[in-house]
């Protein structure tokens, strides 16, 4: 039972090298992302497997106290072991249907030699074709069947084949993992993200009184469990402290609003005016709410704002 219990314990361990599950957070900001990670290290090395969107030159590691960086490796798409694999299958993939699109482009040439020969043909009675006019048109009519099915299989085809063609593109670009050689066992790394950002949204929520409130809310992409999430109002560059947020669409902050009410009561307005807004916040998207009605969105251009539009 002894021996038992300890390879139990022996098969369950990380295997090496491999990063395991550690603290991680990714910080939002008007124009990227910054993604930081705790690692640990197993005899001193750890190979950490890095997204699509990774932002080439962008990796720093930190070592932990008392320890040390010695070597990092950038491993290319195409030479990372499972990225290898789905290159491989995209590729062979690839090759199918160009034989398919070779094959149905000859069954077309075909068939389109068919119809002409049939078309072309003077009709004929004869004692075993009685009606040569009709037994022509049904030859024609069925080259020409034939052929519209392989413009069907070729359309489908050739979607099937962009989209591979766009898969094994996005695969075989960037940087698929870092290896990285540790004097110590944990390392504290960051990186940034392409094309992923928060989208500042506003809330204009006014009374028939003109009191109001503008709520400034922070659009996420898609989030991980167990990944802490903040969102800085500057750019990266900038590094403008950042806050922690929950859930996929939080409130940042609330200001009040003052408008001025239309003069027809009763028929919610299309366009508000009001006084401004605080200064330094960001251009967004912009959603209108009269007395708890929501009425359309539009542009809202941010700080020192003082008049909104829905977009008709």
């Amino acid at each position: 039972m002894r021996l038992l219990f300890f390879a139990l314990i022996f098969l369950f361990l990380p295997s090496g090298g491999e990063a395991v599950a550690a603290p991680k957070s990714v910080t939002y900001y008007l124009d990227g992302a910054r993604v930081e990670q705790e690692v640990s290290a197993a005899n001193g090395y750890v190979e950490l497997r890095l997204p699509d969107n990774f932002a080439p030159g962008s990796l720093r590691v930190k070592p932990g106290p008392g320890g040390g960086v010695l070597r990092v490796e950038m491993v290319a798409a195409q030479q990372e072991p499972r990225r290898a694999g789905e290159i491989a299958r995209l590729r062979e993939r690839k090759a199918e249907l160009l034989d398919r699109m070779a094959v149905l482009e000859r069954r077309e040439e075909i068939f389109s030699q068919a119809a002409k020969s049939q078309s072309g043909k003077a009709p004929r009675k004869t004692k075993a074709n009685p009606d040569p006019v009709s037994s022509l048109q049904q030859g024609t009519d069925f080259a020409l069947n034939q052929m519209e099915s392989v413009y069907r299989s070729k359309r489908k085809c050739r979607k099937n084949l962009e989209e591979v063609e766009r898969q094994l593109s996005a695969t075989t670009k960037g940087v698929a993992a870092a290896r990285i050689w540790l004097a110590g066992g944990k390392a504290r790394v960051s990186y940034l993200l392409r094309d992923e950002r928060w989208i500042p949204c506003y809330d204009l929520r006014i009374t028939e009184e003109g009191v109001g409130e503008l709520l400034l809310h922070a659009r996420l992409p898609r989030r991980e469990k167990g990944v802490q999430y903040l969102v800085s109002r500057g750019t990266v560059a900038e590094g403008l402290r950042a806050q922690t947020v929950r859930g996929e669409y939080p409130t940042l902050s609330r200001y009040p609003l003052h408008a001025v009410v239309p003069a027809e009561k009763g028929s919610p307005p299309s366009r508000l005016a009001f006084t401004a807004v605080e200064t330094g916040l960001p251009p967004g998207e912009g959603y209108l709410f009269w007395h708890g009605e929501y009425l359309g969105g539009g542009r809202f251009t941010g700080g020192g704002a003082t008049e909104f539009s829905v977009a008709r």
